[in-house]
């Protein structure tokens, strides 16, 4: 096979239509037998890469995704050979803030196995930032769990102890350390558990108490509850299509109008029904602590379901809801447990009363099904690896018990931030090649004007990070 001419490599290039599987699956049958076909499939991932921001295209997602699916035939040098791709797309990624693409790459990255492990513990100690990539990495090491190569546990468990041991001396925040928690706590490393006692009552006020009393309850063998399956222990349809129809919808979306005035549309048609549902017969039966925040779980569901799912009211089907509430409303909401507990709840609500005013119709396998995501709501909105950068840097700031309201705080906040880790990048590193930036510090005025970027870092202006925060929630 030459992988030149034989294979359809116009089907990765196609915009339109759905996902070309029939070609996807061809591809990872040549990727088993043709190193060529490899080295020219990463060749078409750079050139996806490359495009125009908004021109539509798929060829970074597909070639993760033939790499997955041809895994299970490839032997452990290829494995490697692919995870060190990988991973390294995986780290750009994370510099660009692509949410999306990191997560393809991630569970790519994932369907290697543990061959990959110590590429993945290479990448981190050469990328150190707890931003980006950080969460995905360190995700990966659950990949030690299942694997019989005792040198490959005992790198990952001192990896991670050593992740846990900062955190419980303050170098860094414990809400970095969690992933490094759990795979210690899967691994049932018990020697971990005085570590993981103290960091579960050092975290006590903030938001990865709770997981870090979930990791210490399943190490000591009290938690009997199954894990979700990380996404590469699931069918590659399973967990691509999801990835692959948002990039789609989004492309859609830039086709027909601009960010600004798509988002302004999906508020705005979002709060007419959000007030319309408020005085309802069906919000009327909502009990108190639900109703207290049922205008503002509505009027995230729609306009979430617009802006991320490309789903207006009338559309609203299982997929989106699903992104909306397991995916969206972790990354994007800053919340207690509390709230997140709401959720289904009132979508429930939500979407009977949208049946009783013709907006959508048999709607009553939705609410079935939305009811059977309450738990996975709650856990993914409490676990970090589910969070998006800014709720990330927002969750520390919090943790560490800065008031996000006062802008002095917050530069205050990423200004010792910076210098903490410059001084460990000062202490790890003799030359500065590959040195990525700090968090950038905006510099300080009376008032930070809605159009400056935002001091958090995350390229955005702050009106639409930031400053956009209303109740419990970070748009952006």
């Amino acid at each position: 096979m030459d992988g030149k001419s034989t294979l359809p490599w116009e089907a990765l290039k196609q915009t339109g239509g759905d996902i070309p599987w029939p070609a996807l699956y061809e591809f990872a049958a040549a990727v088993v037998v043709d190193p060529l076909v490899v080295d020219r499939l990463i060749d078409l991932y750079n050139q996806g890469v490359a495009w125009d921001y908004g021109i539509e295209h798929y060829e970074e997602f597909y070639v993760p995704a033939i790499f997955a699916l041809a895994a299970p035939q490839l032997g452990r040098e290829r494995r490697r050979e692919i995870g060190r791709f990988l991973l390294e797309k995986l780290a750009e990624a994370g510099y660009e803030d692509e949410d999306l693409l990191m997560e393809v790459l991630a569970t790519a990255c994932g369907s290697m196995g543990a061959e990959i492990l110590p590429l993945v513990l290479e990448t981190i100690a050469n990328e150190p930032d707890e931003e980006g990539a950080w969460f995905h990495l360190w995700g990966l090491t659950e990949l030690a769990v299942k694997t019989d190569d005792t040198q490959i546990r005992e790198h990952v468990i001192r990896a991670c102890t050593e992740l846990l041991g900062q955190a419980d001396r303050g170098e860094i925040e414990p809400i970095s350390a969690i992933n490094a928690a759990w795979t210690l706590a899967s691994m049932k490393h018990t020697g971990s558990a005085g570590l993981l006692r103290r960091l579960k009552d050092k975290s006590e006020k903030s938001y990865c108490h709770g997981d870090y009393a979930d990791a210490l309850s399943l190490l000591e063998g009290y938690l009997h509850d199954a894990l979700p399956a990380n996404l590469w222990e699931q069918p590659v349809k399973e967990w691509f299509e999801p990835g692959w129809r948002t990039a789609r919808d989004w492309y859609a979306k830039k086709a027909g109008q601009s960010d600004e005035d798509e988002i302004d549309t999906a508020r705005r048609r979002a709060a007419e029904l959000t007030k319309r549902f408020l005085t309802s017969s069906e919000a009327a039966q909502l009990p108190d602590e639900l109703l207290d925040d049922a205008g503002f779980i509505t009027h995230k569901v729609l306009e979430f379901a617009w802006v991320y799912a490309g789903r207006r009211p009338e559309e609203l089907d299982e997929p989106a809801l699903e992104e909306v509430l397991t995916e969206v409303f972790p990354r994007k909401v800053t919340a207690e447990r509390a709230l997140f507990e709401k959720i289904a709840p009132v979508t429930e609500a939500l979407l009977r009363w949208a049946e009783s005013e013709g907006i959508l119709a048999n709607t009553e396998g939705l609410v079935m099904v939305v009811h059977s995501w309450a738990d996975a709501i709650v856990a993914n909105g409490m676990n970090p690896r589910y969070w998006g950068m800014a709720k990330s840097l927002y969750m520390q700031m919090r943790a560490a018990g800065v008031d996000t309201a006062d802008e002095e705080a917050v530069q205050r906040y990423i200004a010792e931030y910076n210098l903490r880790l410059m001084g460990r990048k000062s202490a790890d590193r003799s030359d500065l090649e590959g040195f990525s930036p700090p968090i950038p510090i905006v510099e300080q005025s009376p008032k930070i004007g809605r159009n400056d970027p935002c001091p958090c870092g995350s390229g955005r202006k702050y009106k639409k990070c930031c400053g956009s925060v209303k109740k419990a929630t970070i748009d952006f």
